[in-house]
């Protein structure tokens, strides 16, 4: 057995408790991390709303790879390693851009927006620009969400992953939104610990006031983070409540259903729907709109959406607006955390501080308790702790985790 196999195949902590120090550290953990798992996902690397003319492009860094995702026509989408074959330097430098060509500055190489070699000077006679193009990504666009996929071979399926969340990312209209902001919070911890944190409410009620008073506290301790997060006796003393919006919402034309994946599925997806705050309609500091209406709405219903295509990717979405969370492994103890604010694609107006205020300082205290977590994690003292039954989507997340680290993630 390889070394890279004895690692995957390791048993590294009694079920209940938090993972062993270096699953959190380990600079081989995270290799393991990038090629079984963060590799071989589908994960949105943007929105089509970045990539709005021929030649827009953005960049997508993940681990150590570059991905020059680019629109090449009305209709395609394309994505490529930021590798010159020539003698692999970076072709595109700045983070996003429009450009006619992807041309190398180190010697001048230069690429069709459909990845093809257009120009190698004084290159040898048996040299043949056809086996010389840019290296392809995995690319699909579903709903506006431009997903990419690192796999050498053939990707998981992409239809069979995701093709039933459609008529719930239809309704909110994400294929023509737009995009009203973006953020980045990098945050000096382990993707993992970024991920933990965000699929348990259990830290909600003492760190994130402002999220908090946006929602039923009783809805924040049975679904806080998602349909199997809370306590089963909070679930079952909600569900009546949830049950009765289910039918008001479904009357104003939303789709009513619940994903809740477990450690056997390939991605880990969520899907939520729920209530907000009594008398709000937005996810907002007062409850009102900071925008129009967005999708498919006949009128605001008083919920919200919380979905995940996977740990990595997720979106939640009120009545008004949308948040994109993007969190991107980049080292061993160091992820982006990148937010992206959606609104209709017909909103004009919007009050985008009014849009960003609940997100904003929720992202900047988890980003502070992320990395406090993280500094502790290291000290010679830290041991696996004990997890309360507010956590149990944690306990799932890792079951999923450490299955696919053993598996290969395919």
């Amino acid at each position: 057995m390889s070394t890279n196999e004895a690692i995957a195949r390791r048993t590294p902590r009694a079920p209940g408790y938090s993972l062993d120090r270096e699953y959190y550290c380990d600079e081989r953990i995270h290799a393991l991390d990038m090629e079984r798992i963060a590799g071989r996902k589908w994960i949105v690397a943007g929105h089509v709303d970045q990539l709005r003319q021929r030649g827009d492009y953005f960049l997508f860094r993940i681990g150590d790879e570059s991905i020059i995702v680019v629109r090449s026509d009305a209709t395609t989408i394309n994505a490529f390693y930021n590798v010159c074959r020539h003698r692999g330097s970076l072709i595109c430098t700045e983070p996003a851009g429009r450009v006619n060509r992807l041309t190398c500055a180190y010697h001048a190489w230069s690429y069709g927006l459909d990845g093809a070699l257009l120009s190698a000077r004084l290159m040898p006679a048996d040299f043949d620009r056809r086996d010389n193009g840019l290296h392809r990504c995995h690319v699909r666009v579903f709903h506006g969400f431009i997903f990419v996929n690192l796999a050498d071979g053939d990707p998981i399926d992409f239809d069979a992953s995701f093709g039933e969340l459609e008529p719930y990312l239809d309704f909110h209209g994400f294929a023509t939104a737009k995009i009203a902001h973006r953020a980045a919070y990098p945050t000096a911890a382990n993707w993992k610990l970024v991920v933990e944190n965000f699929v348990e409410c259990y830290h909600c009620t003492p760190a994130h006031p402002e999220f908090s008073s946006m929602h039923p506290a009783e809805a924040l301790v049975a679904f806080g983070a998602g349909p199997s997060s809370g306590p089963p006796e909070a679930v079952e003393s909600y569900l009546p409540k949830l049950q009765a919006w289910e039918q008001r919402a479904a009357a104003l034309g939303r789709p009513i259903g619940t994903i809740d994946d477990g450690a056997e599925s390939s991605h880990l997806r969520l899907l939520l729907q729920r209530t907000i705050r009594d008398g709000f309609e937005s996810e907002t500091e007062d409850g009102s709109f900071a925008s129009s209406l967005m999708g498919k709405r006949r009128g605001p219903d008083q919920g919200r959406m919380y979905l995940s295509f996977s740990p990595f990717t997720h979106l939640v979405a009120t009545n008004d607006f949308a948040v994109l969370f993007q969190f991107t492994p980049r080292g061993a103890m160091r992820t982006d955390v990148d937010l992206t604010w959606l609104v209709d694609g017909d909103a004009q107006g919007y009050d985008v501080p009014k849009m960003v205020w609940g997100w904003d300082r929720t992202t900047l205290q988890d980003k502070r308790i992320t990395e406090n977590n993280q500094a502790g994690i290291l000290s010679r003292r830290y041991r696996p702790g004990r997890y309360s039954e507010h956590e149990r989507r944690v306990e799932t997340f890792q079951a999923w985790y450490l299955r696919e680290l053993e598996s290969g993630g395919g």
